[in-house]
């Protein structure tokens, strides 16, 4: 069995004993070879782990800190190039004022000194000051200056003594705005002549036209006058496309004095066996009831309007005449007719 010395007691104990039998006192035992050589592996393999964990995380801190070049290309990439500052575009300027282009007739009769200015009296041998704000009469132009009157007597002074830059700019204003006032006017005027003469144009359209025909019965002749509505109406299905009324005046061998108001096609609310009333108004006065009926074929599209004597006197003292008429779903139609140049000699064929 091998033996080894106790530190304690200094006795001999066996290797194997967990302590002194002697004194008691735990065996230390020794690490053997294999231990060793364990213990020295283990650690160069820590010592390689640790190592390694090291430089990773070198490596980590490293890709995550930039560099300067990185920073400034990173900084170029971001950040927007600065464009070329734009050039101003030039401010049109007015021309520079020049008294020599300046008429005659738009010479101001005075203008103000804006500056003192020493002068000699015109016929004297001494000189004045003009005084700033003073006024001076206007006499001409000569050169480049500007010749005035002060006090009592005369003098050239340079324009940019006075006021007259501004005085002449005035009154070049005054002349544009007048000349477009008087251009308004007249475009004006113009317009109103325009539509008095389309208005002429169209009621010279719808004047009186005047026939005569022969009764086929009689042979008797048959005197017919004859306007168009200005205005134009339109009516729904089945009677829809745009249309005229017509007023005639007509005298006849047989039936006498007739007054017709009739359209192309519609469907007057009128019965041919029963009187019924529409509204007329003559010129701006006020509306005059006239009883009307169909005619006796029954048809739909005319009337006939009672009291002709009474009809044409009144519409012999005016200008325009409006017959509302009723239609079967139209309600109240209104034509209007220029009746200004009706003549009653020209219905007879006395002309």
């Amino acid at each position: 069995m091998s033996m080894m010395k106790c530190k304690e007691c200094g006795n001999q104990v066996s290797k194997k004993a967990s302590q002194c039998p002697h004194c008691g006192a735990p065996a230390k035992k020794k690490a053997g070879c294999g231990t060793l050589l364990l213990l020295g592996f283990l650690g160069f393999i820590a010592i390689g782990v640790i190592g390694s964990l090291m430089t990773d995380r070198a490596d980590s801190a490293e890709s995550r800190e930039p560099t300067a070049s990185t920073t400034r290309e990173s900084s170029r990439t971001s950040e927007p190039e600065p464009r070329p500052a734009q050039a101003p575009k030039p401010q049109p300027t007015a021309p520079p004022f020049d008294i020599r282009t300046v008429g005659s007739n738009e010479l101001p009769s005075t203008t103000t000194l804006k500056e003192s200015h020493r002068f000699t009296i015109a016929g004297g041998s001494g000189t004045t000051e003009a005084r700033v704000g003073a006024q001076v009469k206007v006499l001409s132009i000569e050169g480049d200056k500007l010749k005035v009157a002060y006090l009592d007597g005369n003098d050239s002074l340079p324009h940019t003594k006075t006021t007259i830059e501004a005085d002449v700019s005035k009154y070049r204003e005054e002349v544009q705005k007048r000349e477009a006032e008087r251009a308004a006017r007249e475009e004006q005027t113009q317009k109103a002549d325009q539509a008095r003469l389309a208005m002429e144009a169209m009621l010279a359209e719808f004047k009186w036209k005047y026939h005569v025909t022969n009764d086929e019965l009689t042979s008797k002749p048959t005197y017919i006058a004859v306007v168009q509505s200005i205005n134009q109406v339109s009516f729904d299905f089945p009677y829809q496309g745009i249309q005229r009324g017509e007023l005639m005046l007509r005298t006849h061998p047989q039936h006498g004095e007739d007054l017709i108001l009739r359209v192309e096609k519609g469907q007057m609310l009128v019965r041919s066996y029963e009187d019924t009333t529409v509204e007329v108004v003559f010129d701006e006065g006020s509306p005059v009831s006239y009883s009307v009926v169909g005619p006796s074929d029954h048809g739909t599209a005319s009337l006939f309007i009672r009291d002709y004597s009474g009809f044409v006197g009144r519409m012999m003292k005016a200008k325009n005449v409006k017959i509302s008429v009723p239609f079967y779903q139209q309600g109240n139609v209104v034509f209007e007719f220029n009746v200004s140049d009706f003549d009653s000699d020209r219905l007879l064929n006395k002309k």
